[in-house]
This record gives C-alpha cells, sequence and structure tokens, in this order.
C-alpha cells in the first residue's frame, strides 16, 4: 500500500471526539443543505412557483433519502446574508448543527460579488450557484451569461463555491467553454404524490388541453394553441385550452397572437388560469385530458411531472429528454402535436412507462446529489 493510500485511509477515520467541519470531512450525518430561492409574492405580474415546487420535491426526496435539507425563501439577498449570520451565532451559543451548503436557485438574485461576500464571511458553507434554465432560455435573462462566467471566476478564486445546473447539456457547455466542472443537480421530484391508481377521464364533447407556464418564447406556446385547434376539429369536439395568465416573459406578441387565433372561434374557448399553490394547481392539472409542452428548451419540466403524478399524459419534446419518446413531437409543426396527441387519448395506460422513466430518472438524480453532499465526485 502506498503512502498516499495509507494517508487517505487515516483521514477517512476521524480521532474519537473530535469533530472535522464537514468541508474536510463529508458525510450524511454532518451535511444540512439549504436550498434558497427568491421570494416573488410582493412583485407584480411575476411568478416563479415553480421554483419553489422545485425546492419542495427536491428538499422531500433528499430527506427520504437520510440528507437534513431544508427550504428557504426570501426576497432579497440581504435577507438571506441575515439568516445566514443569525446562524452561525446559533452555532456558537446554542450548538445549531452547522449548515454545510446553500443551492442558490434563479441565481440572478444573488450577484456574483455578493456570492464573494458570503464565501468570504461563512467559509465552511459550500455556495452553488444552481441554474435552473437552458441555454437558450439565456436570451431572457439579463445577464445571466455575464453573471455565470462571473461566478466560475469566483469558483476558481475560492474554496467553497460552485456553478451548477440541473440539466447535463448545460453543465457540458459550460465545461467545455469556460473550464468550469459542471456540477450537475437534477430537480427531484416526489414520486410517492402519484395518485395511484390514475383515474379515467372520459371525453364528452369537450376536449380539456392544458399549456402552462410562463410565456417565454422558448416554450413555443402559440404553436400548443394552434395544435389543440387542429386536434378539436379533428375530433369534432369543442376546445377549452388553459393557460396561466401573467409572467410573458418576452412572449407578448405569442400572447396577442393566441387571443387573435381564439377570437370569435366557433367551439374554441381560451381559459386563463391566475398562477396557483401547487396543490391547486395539481387539482386544475388534474382536469384536463392532455398537456401540450411543446418546449425548444427545458431542464426538466415541473408541469409534465405533474401531469404523469395526476395520471394526464403530455405532448413534449426531446428538450424533456426523460419523457418517453413516443410522447415526443416535432416542436414547429402543428399537425405533429396532433398526432402524438391522437395517439395519447387512443392509449389506455398513457402515463405507465412515464411514471417509470421519472422514477428512474429520480433515482439517478439522488445519486447526484449525493455524490455531491459525499464529495464522492471529487479528486
Amino acid at each position: 500500500m502506498s503512502n498516499s493510500t495509507q494517508r487517505y485511509n487515516r483521514l477517512e477515520q476521524p480521532e474519537p471526539n473530535i469533530r472535522r467541519p464537514h468541508p474536510v470531512h463529508p458525510s450524511i450525518s454532518s451535511a444540512r443543505v439549504i436550498l434558497t430561492v427568491r421570494n416573488f409574492s410582493n412583485i407584480p405580474g411575476v411568478c416563479h412557483i415553480g421554483l419553489g415546487v422545485t425546492a419542495l420535491n427536491t428538499i422531500k426526496v433528499l430527506r427520504r433519502n437520510g440528507v437534513h435539507a431544508e427550504a428557504w425563501a426570501v426576497q432579497t439577498y440581504a435577507q438571506l446574508k441575515k439568516r445566514l449570520e443569525d446562524h452561525a451565532r446559533r452555532v456558537m451559543t446554542c450548538g445549531e448543527k452547522p449548515i454545510t451548503h446553500v443551492i442558490v436557485s434563479a441565481p440572478s438574485w444573488v450577484l456574483p460579488p455578493q456570492f464573494g461576500e458570503i464565501c468570504f464571511l461563512f467559509s465552511d458553507i459550500e455556495f452553488v450557484q444552481l441554474n435552473h434554465s437552458g441555454c437558450a432560455y439565456l436570451s431572457i435573462d439579463k445577464c445571466g451569461i455575464k453573471h455565470i462566467r462571473e461566478c466560475i471566476d469566483l469558483e476558481l478564486q475560492t474554496h467553497n463555491m460552485r456553478v451548477a445546473g440541473n440539466n447535463d447539456r448545460f453543465t457540458k457547455w459550460i465545461h467545455d467553454s469556460f473550464g468550469s466542472p459542471g456540477l450537475l443537480l437534477p430537480n427531484l421530484y416526489d414520486t410517492d404524490a402519484f395518485i395511484e391508481p390514475p383515474p379515467p377521464r372520459p371525453i364528452g364533447d369537450t376536449i380539456r388541453i392544458g399549456s402552462f407556464g410562463a410565456s417565454r418564447p422558448w416554450k413555443n406556446q402559440l404553436t400548443a394553441a394552434e395544435a389543440a385547434v387542429q386536434l378539436a376539429r379533428r375530433l369534432g369536439m369543442n376546445l377549452e385550452l388553459y393557460v396561466n395568465t401573467k409572467r410573458p416573459d418576452g412572449g407578448e406578441r405569442m400572447i396577442e397572437s393566441r387571443l387573435e387565433l381564439f377570437d370569435n372561434l366557433a367551439g374554441c374557448k381560451l381559459i386563463e388560469v391566475p398562477w396557483e399553490k401547487w396543490p391547486r394547481f395539481r387539482a386544475t392539472i388534474s382536469r384536463m385530458h392532455l398537456l401540450f409542452q411543446p418546449s425548444f428548451d427545458e431542464t426538466f419540466n415541473v408541469v409534465t411531472a405533474d401531469g404523469i403524478a395526476e395520471g394526464i399524459p403530455t405532448i413534449s419534446t426531446s428538450a424533456i429528454e426523460w419523457t418517453p419518446k413516443d410522447w415526443w413531437c416535432t416542436p414547429e409543426d402543428p399537425s405533429s402535436l396532433m398526432h402524438v396527441g391522437l395517439r395519447l387519448l387512443r392509449d389506455p395506460a398513457p402515463v405507465t412507462e412515464a411514471r417509470y422513466l421519472l422514477k428512474r430518472y429520480v433515482i439517478a438524480g439522488v445519486g447526484r446529489w449525493l455524490d455531491y453532499i459525499l464529495r464522492r465526485d471529487q479528486v
């Protein structure tokens, strides 16, 4: 056995009664992971409910796998820093379990200099800029690429900063382009929340289709609306197309075009649904016959996972790569969406394979998180 191997093995066994910081002797028992998202509830016209839902699902799954995980919703960087300062005092005075990781989702609200500040102030905590969007989505995130590059520089300058994505297309891009290690921390989903068995939803004279999400151009929701009309006409049914209100995110013209499509269109109704709390949104989804998510770019897509949990299939694309391939459409072609929809409506068990694939995705994702927390992904 080499000297280096002997030294490594000694490090694996800490001396009795000596607490080593998690970063130098990682274990599940010493880890305490905070997933923090910005609370946008007081900002008119803006909704990031999906980020909060993702954090909730992720901590549920991590906790079931033995990880002490919590979610924090704060409105500003100053509030995050204050909570960390209060926590540090409690560690010193009350023996509170130290926080070991802070994962910042939607990182545009924590700027690179602010990451640098908290990395310096809390040296035993590892901070992660977790990018929740795909590469194409960065085209509408103001200064998104600039902030990512600056945080990659910070990753090189410090011992406790990481840049991450929740999709390997993104992490491969930052690795190949900027030399970042490209930490992958996938979204996790609570598969225990599946409705069993999926209830039947017979279609009468009206088909209900959900096209939910922010109106970002890459969501491709106008094509979804065009395909929904085409599908209803092929079936000889009335149509109710359910969409979310507000949050145009660069899709103002798409919203106008969709209204033009449904203006005085016989048998077709556009129903706007306000942003809802997650249990209520799941109830709304449960009333649909189909979901349309023909995105050009995604990293996970919570709406599709919610549909699977409720037993509702989704017309998706290869961007949502964990979904069944027979759910994928050609996103620029409304007829392709229509034909996939016809096939799924004929399927007696349309979500059986999708539930298996989502569970497999989550199991692999848990492995990624544990590798990171235990530093099994590092030399």
